[in-house]
């Protein structure tokens, strides 16, 4: 499997999620992750299927793309706390797609999800985008990376929230997700740390987190 059909998989499990009935129960609840509503998180998941259609319907950016570890150097809400302007944007963003209430949303999510497999097919390999807010641009395909950790990473934080058991995802989809993350853990904490995380807990360090 490759990018683009892991991420067409994913987005199908967040949209299964957002759409159960335990999301919209909650919905004005504490989430798991810090400063989210289960509201807010329920849109900032939604908005990882949303970006796919929104950069492809920008104009192709004229820079070359950049590799997608350098994104992950440059990106400001790595380095930035949940306070900045940047988390602040990042928050309202996902209020803003959550705005009309869970069955909403989860209509949305629905309809993006069925356009997609139309969108993956016809985009060319090698199609540049950049988004509003960047400097730089990525290929499509490491842009659809990016937000393929997203959807993982937020499922799980979403169905914790909710208290349903997080969405299975195939080996094809969790592959390229956790090597991406080793790599940015190991760019982060050394090799060493994460050599011994993995294999000696009486040396293991106490946080091996890629962000």
């Amino acid at each position: 499997m490759t990018i683009r059909p892991a991420y067409l998989a994913a987005a199908q499990a967040a949209a299964t999620l957002l759409a159960q009935p335990a999301v919209a129960a909650s919905w004005d609840q504490p989430s798991a992750l810090e400063l989210y509503a289960v509201s807010g998180l329920a849109g900032h998941l939604a908005g990882q299927i949303f970006f796919a259609g929104k950069a492809l319907g920008l104009p192709e950016p004229d820079p070359e793309p950049i590799a997608l570890l350098e994104y992950y150097d440059r990106v400001d809400w790595i380095r930035s706390g949940h306070d900045s302007e940047t988390h602040l944007r990042i928050r309202n963003g996902s209020m803003l797609n959550a705005v009309d209430g869970p069955a909403a949303l989860a209509s949305r999510v629905q309809a993006a999800v069925v356009g997609l497999p139309q969108i993956l097919e016809a985009t060319p390999t090698l199609r540049r985008v950049q988004l509003p807010t960047w400097q730089w641009a990525l290929t499509f395909d490491d842009f659809l990376l990016s937000r393929l950790v997203e959807l993982a990473v937020h499922l799980d934080d979403l169905a914790v929230s909710v208290g349903v058991p997080t969405p299975p995802l195939p080996g094809e989809v969790t592959g390229p997700v956790l090597e991406l993350l080793v790599s940015l853990a190991t760019r982060k904490h050394g090799e060493v740390a994460l050599l011994r995380a993995l294999s000696r807990t009486e040396r293991a360090p106490a946080t091996i987190a890629a962000f």
